[in-house]
């Protein structure tokens, strides 16, 4: 059984990681803190846990296997490491921190305490990407060689994510490390590393803060080059009514074209061609599907993720995100902001192994 504290009760500490950890065996949450006092209250009755202001009461808990920390993303790294320090496996919310110098801090406490270092890039586990993931990797679209992923909302829910006894808008803070490259970017960066197994060599990115934020950028766009020669689009805006395609995918042997929502059933069709002759492929029997486009998969791929770490834990094997994947979307994220404080596009260096 894995002992759990959480730091952090907000929308994503309770609803990604409280709720979904009460249903899966192998885990039991003991403690949470927060500095909230009517968040603790609640969680209290929720979840029948012991609770604290402070995250040395948490750190310091002997019961306590894993930590989890949800917090806002400025305070990533510092409890991350002082979790390690403290001999604690810790779970940490996406981003993995701030910058590329914290990433690899972090990384280093975690080899120091020979402890698990992992990020919650649930999105791995997305029924859309799945089903991508699928149809490449059985070569029904060729060599890939262009990849657009975007992830394109509109709305007041993203700036007011968080919950109203903290800061509803710290995710449009600068000093909470807000922003939607942050909140979005190591989501889709994950999943291109993850689907082409390739490391790019140049990022160009481009940030604006168009409509809902000041601070920071409600929109980014990222071209990276590859030295294979594939091209790929990453792109994230909370200011499109009508959205591009979630995916776009250009290989020698068919086109795959992708609508609906992140995280639930789209629409996928695959242009191709047989005897010269152009067909049109509906790929539902390629890879998992939820069946209806309404469904939300929030909850599942908590679960996913969490099995995933369960048997890593047990096992000793390396769970699915590891700490130096984590890193590398780090890397990638910190050369896409320099290219647009530069205004050019730059190199990425090499990827952590």
């Amino acid at each position: 059984m894995i002992n759990v504290g959480i730091i952090g009760m907000g929308r994503s500490g309770w609803e990604l990681h409280a709720e979904p950890l009460q249903k899966i065996t192998g885990y039991r949450l003991v403690a949470v803190c927060d500095q909230s006092q009517a968040r603790l209250d609640k969680a209290a009755q929720a979840f029948g846990v012991r609770t604290c202001q402070e995250p040395r009461a948490i750190l310091d808990d002997p019961q306590i296997d894993l930590v989890v920390i949800a917090a806002p993303s400025n305070l990533h790294a510092s409890l991350a490491i002082a979790a390690l320090n403290a001999g604690k496996h810790a779970l940490v919310e996406k981003p993995m921190a701030l910058n590329l110098d914290e990433a690899d801090a972090m990384v280093a406490a975690a080899c120091r305490a020979k402890r698990l270092l992992t990020v919650f890039h649930n999105r791995r586990w997305d029924r859309d990407y799945q089903m991508v993931k699928a149809l490449v990797q059985k070569g029904v679209l060729g060599e890939v060689l262009t990849l657009d992923s975007r992830v394109m909302t509109y709305g007041p829910g993203w700036t007011t994510y968080g919950v109203a006894e903290f800061n509803p808008q710290w995710r449009i803070q600068k000093a909470h490390g807000g922003g939607f490259l942050a909140d979005w970017g190591p989501h889709l960066v994950e999943q291109m590393l993850d689907l082409t197994g390739q490391w790019p060599d140049r990022v160009t990115c481009q940030l604006r803060a168009q409509i809902w934020a000041k601070e920071v950028e409600d929109y980014f766009h990222l071209r990276l080059s590859f030295p294979s020669g594939l091209l790929v689009t990453l792109e994230g805006s909370n200011n499109a009514r009508t959205p591009l395609p979630r995916w776009f995918l250009a290989g020698r042997d068919g086109t795959l074209v992708a609508d609906g929502a992140w995280g639930k059933w789209t629409d996928m069709r695959i242009r191709s061609t047989v005897a010269d002759m152009p067909v049109d492929l509906l790929p539902q029997d390629a890879g998992p599907s939820s069946g209806g486009r309404s469904y939300d998969v929030g909850d599942e791929l908590s679960a996913q993720f969490y099995g995933d770490l369960l048997d890593a834990l047990t096992t000793g094997r390396p769970p699915a995100v590891t700490a130096l994947r984590a890193r590398n979307v780090m890397a990638i994220l910190d050369a896409a902001r320099r290219s647009h404080a530069e205004n050019q596009t730059v190199a990425i260096g090499s990827p952590a192994t």
